[in-house]
């Protein structure tokens, strides 16, 4: 059985089809902490007992914890970091073991995956607005898929698609898989305009999830961990009293601004490519998508640009968080139809 697999910069996600062909899935936060264990080798031992995914790499005398767990431990204990295999839609280069411990997470979601069957997997494109190598990325991506065996040896079929290009098979069906979709991660806007399933064409934008939390956190002097977590109570249709609410509210305000005018440039370079004669439909989804309110917000933001092209309706999934990962697997089972 195919599986889709949505390689974020803050979530990893794998999807594939239970025995009554419903679509399951399979999460991590694309997250770890170092601890030193010579200086907190009981803290270790207890969140080893209490079972956080841990690393123990006995020569350097530190280990990693991963993913949720610890982003919840920096959440509560200020001291330590939270860091992150990626960072701008792409393997982090300031942490040297990032790719190993990417691999680690990666391989432990698709280890139920169905052997020798596609796997399809989500790669971001180069950005309009900052200088990033995604072609790198994606090699080192394919290396991490080809690279996994289960207990009898047996490997998947990895293939890259691209993120915005997932969402198009993931929520334009109805529309003959025209359109755009636009994924809102936690490093990139990644941009995808399709006809009939073809991609036009595609680019990212570097500013998501991980701007709004590092702003804000700039701006209420409290730390990312922290702010992360109050995001998630955000609310766009609503004002707020609360002080960290309403700098994380800002910041999204500036960070739509910053897309839709992204996304002009994008589409004005494209050029003759974004011609169309109807309406094209747009799909948002993403974690960074997922306060109340969003897509009405950037909706308003794209009709007011006066883009080149005829936007129809402005759609967010009801799980804008498994999008990516649903097309993805929707990919992989056409390549064997």
């Amino acid at each position: 059985m195919s599986c889709g697999f949505d390689c974020g910069t803050y979530n990893l996600v794998c999807c594939k089809r239970d025995k009554e062909n419903n679509f399951v899935y399979k999460r991590e936060i694309n997250a770890f902490i170092e601890l030193p264990i010579a200086t907190d080798r009981f803290v270790f031992n207890m969140m080893k007992n209490a079972g956080v995914p841990l690393i123990e790499w006995k020569e350097a005398g530190i280990a990693y914890a991963l993913g949720e767990a610890a982003v919840n431990i920096a959440y509560s204990m200020n001291q330590l970091q939270l860091k992150r295999p990626m960072v701008s839609g792409c393997l982090n280069p300031q942490e040297k073991n990032s790719q190993q411990i990417l691999g680690i997470m990666v391989h432990s979601l698709i280890e139920n995956c169905s052997p020798n069957e596609p796997l399809y997997y989500s790669i971001p494109a180069n950005a309009v607005n900052e200088s990033t190598d995604a072609d790198y990325h994606s090699l080192v991506l394919k290396s991490m898929f080809d690279g996994f065996e289960d207990d009898s040896k047996n490997k998947v079929l990895a293939n890259p698609i691209n993120e915005g290009l997932a969402l198009v098979y993931a929520e334009l069906n109805k529309k003959a898989y025209t359109g755009i979709g636009i994924s809102f991660g936690g490093g990139m806007i990644n941009l995808c305009f399709a006809i009939f399933g073809a991609p036009v064409f595609q680019f990212s934008i570097v500013n998501s999830g991980d701007w709004i939390d590092k702003q804000s956190a700039k701006a209420t002097g409290e730390s990312i961990a922290f702010i992360n977590k109050e995001k998630q109570k955000l609310d766009l249709t609503k004002e707020s009293d609360n002080m960290i609410q309403r700098a994380i509210k800002a910041q999204y305000e500036i960070m739509i601004q910053k897309t839709v005018i992204g996304i002009k440039k994008g589409l004005e370079d494209a050029g003759n490519k974004a011609r169309t004669s109807n309406p094209i439909d747009v799909v948002v989804a993403g974690g960074t998508s997922m306060p109340k309110g969003f897509d009405k917000a950037f909706g308003t933001a794209l009709k007011s640009a006066n883009l080149p092209i005829e936007l129809g309706e402005v759609i967010r999934p009801s799980d804008p968080l498994y999008s990516v990962s649903r097309g993805c697997l929707l990919a992989a089972e056409a390549s064997v139809q």
